[in-house]
């Protein structure tokens, strides 16, 4: 069953201005260290930075909470599969919010067209005995 769902848009040009002005300040408060390495690989780090946000942003209006609880930007990890599928990995806080809301799964969507970038979440679980409400 559908726990949650969320989307969001970033403006890449305002990503771009966040970097310019806070630099690695920035991007090790709301990155892992993966995806700051993988981002900075690409021909256009910005786009891969803005949709990264807007995922994460995306994922905390799914599951509601926000960034309260003690989540912080780091605990969620945009990656991608073998054949470039964007998925999730949560740790610490978000990991332990992920399980007690029994979350099975976190259905990712990206798109980008400058100047925006866009993520939409699915969050898919069961109620606490185990079977679908």
């Amino acid at each position: 069953m559908i726990i949650g769902t969320g989307i969001d848009i970033v403006n890449i040009e305002r990503i771009e201005g966040v970097m310019a002005r806070w630099g690695g300040f920035f991007l090790d408060r709301v990155f892992t260290e993966r995806e700051i390495n993988w981002c900075q690989q690409r021909t256009r780090p910005a786009e891969c930075f803005a949709i990264r946000f807007a995922a994460k942003e995306a994922f905390l209006k799914a599951i509601g909470l926000g960034l309260r609880n003690g989540i912080h930007w780091t605990d969620i990890e945009v990656e991608n599969d073998p054949m470039g599928k964007p998925l999730f990995s949560f740790h610490r806080k978000a990991k332990e919010v992920i399980e007690n809301h029994h979350i099975q799964k976190a259905l990712l969507t990206l798109s980008h067209d400058r100047p925006y970038a866009v993520a939409h979440v699915i969050l898919e679980g069961r109620n606490d005995e185990g079977s679908n409400r």
